[in-house]
């Protein structure tokens, strides 16, 4: 939900209207309606999911104290390894390709075609989430399959066939603690 109010990038799957919207369906149906049927109906009231998605639309990202105006982290403030990881984000990792600007997100749909790994049902588009803030809010993915970061980051070595090494899947995870 971080950053939400700003982007109004809402659902994983579906068009949402409006954080309203998205308090009433998204984690009971998981961006699919037609989950409703195996799962059965639920006692929704209307005035509890408004007053969620008042308190989410006034949600922001934390404060993220490395980073400068323009996104990039203050030298003077990063360590080492923090550094390593920035310029791994923008290049060989493939990061930016769908998470940069100020939150870190393209607010584009991406096929990242997870069913050449494993015997399954096709996951198709999923939207880019934002990464500002992201140590925050564990597990990772749209349907939390990752627990961790550094889940997160072999997730998408493989995925992606980065062929990233120890120290550079490190660093890179260095690099979103600060984000």
């Amino acid at each position: 939900m971080r950053g939400n109010f700003n982007l109004m990038q809402l659902s994983s799957k579906r068009s949402v209207r409006s954080m309203d919207h998205f308090a009433e369906i998204e984690e009971y149906f998981d961006g699919d309606p037609g989950m409703m049927q195996a799962i059965g109906p639920r006692g929704h009231q209307r005035t509890v999911s408004n007053r969620m998605g008042d308190f989410n639309a006034i949600l922001d990202f934390p404060p993220a104290p490395k980073l400068g105006p323009m996104g990039k982290l203050i030298k003077s403030k990063a360590n080492e390894s923090e550094l390593r990881g920035e310029q791994l984000f923008w290049g060989k990792a493939q990061c930016s390709s769908c998470h940069s600007g100020p939150a870190f997100v393209d607010d584009y749909m991406h096929d990242l075609q997870v069913e050449r790994f494993y015997i399954g049902r096709p996951e198709g588009p999923i939207k880019t989430f934002p990464l500002r803030g992201i140590k925050d809010s564990p597990p990772y993915l749209h349907d939390g399959r990752c627990p961790t970061l550094h889940d997160a980051v072999e997730f998408f070595n493989l995925v992606l066939e980065l062929q990233l090494n120890k120290q550079e899947k490190e660093d890179l995870v260095a690099y979103m603690l600060c984000l």
